[in-house]
């Protein structure tokens, strides 16, 4: 019970679920197993459908301190500063808002930064999204603004860049904060989240990576791609992580060589954007990267 708690506040269902997807979880037991197809067609639709939520008070200042910008692709990013560029990616059901304490002190270590509302969220347009999208809003900002000294994900977004990078996105460092070490695990806790009996747990995951492969991507899991890139990298995550378990940081830390592991604690997974350690730590890295440069 606590894991599948832990999966449903990772896609935003542990609290106040909709009617509608109660309604399609109970149902699954039993048409997951006469009609596993259209059981993972409805799945994979909520899967991919994020909800929007209203920003924070906390998060307002960002949005004064920026200014928004719309892209020919449809994605709606936040500037501000004139140094060496900074990507910022929230993750599922996030927005660009949520770097509100992140920004600033990017913004005093002389960087300018560019957060990013992905594909189906915040002010972009859009209404499925999927790690694989938010890998493409790292790509096209970095095509549109020039290239990249660094981006910093969190959550999914945080798995985003590894893919982004694989894929040909070109960073001198990246911070992955609370990310997932797993596209196989993440669509796995969410079948288990919906109850999806087996049989259409194998038609929504073999579904899913039919999808990737039809995109291009040469990988179709975080894992995979962890492998195939070598900037550096500073993996932070909280040991008492609800949402993605604190192994997952290690495993990261495992694959991507060159990469730094830093726990911090009692911050959760969502708080930990705030978290003074948190933003001193990727602000202090990313500074170095322009000094090793120079």
């Amino acid at each position: 019970m606590a894991a599948l708690r832990a999966s449903l506040r990772y896609f935003g269902m542990a609290n106040d679920i909709p009617v509608g997807i109660r309604i399609i979880r109970g149902a699954n037991r039993t048409l997951g197993r006469v009609a596993p197809s259209l059981a993972s067609r409805l799945s994979r639709r909520i899967f991919s459908t994020p909800r929007k939520f209203t920003p924070r008070e906390w998060e307002a200042p960002f949005e004064a301190l920026a200014r928004r910008e719309r892209l020919p692709s449809g994605l709606s990013v936040l500037r501000a500063g004139d140094g060496p560029p900074v990507a910022l990616i929230h993750g599922w059901e996030g927005r660009a808002t949520q770097f509100a304490a992140m920004a600033p002190a990017l913004l005093a270590c002389g960087f300018s930064v560019v957060a990013i509302d992905a594909p189906g969220h915040g002010h972009s347009r859009g209404k499925e999204s999927d790690p694989y999208r938010f890998a493409e809003a790292l790509i096209d900002v970095s095509a549109t603004f020039g290239p990249l000294h660094a981006a910093v994900g969190h959550s999914m977004g945080g798995g985003s860049i590894a893919l982004a990078l694989s894929s040909g996105l070109s960073l001198s460092r990246a911070a992955l904060i609370a990310s997932p070490s797993s596209l196989h695990d993440v669509l796995h806790r969410f079948s288990a989240a919906m109850h999806l009996p087996p049989k259409a747990t194998e038609h929504f995951v073999r579904d899913a990576r039919r999808r990737i492969t039809a995109r291009g991507y040469r990988t179709d899991d975080i894992e995979g791609a962890l492998r195939a890139v070598t900037a550096p990298a500073l993996v932070i995550h909280a040991l008492d992580d609800k949402e993605v378990p604190f192994a997952d940081a290690e495993r990261i830390a495992g694959f991507w060589l060159g990469s730094t592991l830093l726990r911090v604690e009692h911050v959760g997974h969502r708080r930990i954007l705030r978290d003074p350690i948190t933003i001193a730590a990727v602000a202090e890295y990313f500074s170095a990267g322009v000094a090793s440069e120079d």
